[in-house]
């Protein structure tokens, strides 16, 4: 063996750095799953803050495709939960017409957060107007709507006042 040759005193040096080493990565793994704990803690207020809002809120593609929905949301479109309204409006979008995306989108990448009335698509493939708002995403191929009320029968005729 080499390490016969070695002086005794480098050989404790050694074991001793090689145990702060492991106290070192055992320290940085419980950081990591106490970082790991808080961050699921804090995703699981954000899905019961959005889950328990009373308003839609959307967020979608570009191309009208939604990525994520509340209840409120799914509801309002007549889905019975938002991972029917997932995988249905992956085909259909959720605006009426691919125009009303396009006003929409523009509208909000506009940076006008007040998009007015929009004329949703609904389950039954029926026009569900409401007045909602918008913003851009960090992410600049998706955007985020919140559907704040339900408007007359009278405007989902097709009528804007964004």
């Amino acid at each position: 063996m080499r390490d016969q040759h070695r002086p005794k005193q480098e050989l404790i040096n050694e074991v001793v750095a090689l145990r702060k080493q492991v106290a070192d990565l055992k320290e940085a793994t419980a950081a990591r799953r106490r970082v790991e704990d808080a961050l699921r803690h804090s995703e699981e207020q954000l899905r019961a803050l959005v889950d328990c809002s009373p308003v839609g809120l959307c967020l979608f593609r570009i191309d009208g495709t939604p990525i994520s929905a509340n209840g409120p949301f799914a509801r309002m479109l007549g889905y019975e939960s938002p991972a029917e309204l997932l995988s249905v409006s992956q085909v259909l979008g959720v605006f009426v017409s691919g125009a009303e995306r396009a006003r929409v989108v523009e509208l909000i990448k506009r940076g006008e957060e007040r998009v007015g009335d929009v004329l949703f698509r609904r389950k039954d493939g029926g026009p569900h107007a409401s007045w909602a708002m918008g913003a851009a995403c960090k992410d600049p191929d998706s955007v985020a709507l919140v559907a704040l009320e339900t408007l007359s029968a009278a405007c989902s005729g097709g009528t804007h006042s964004g």
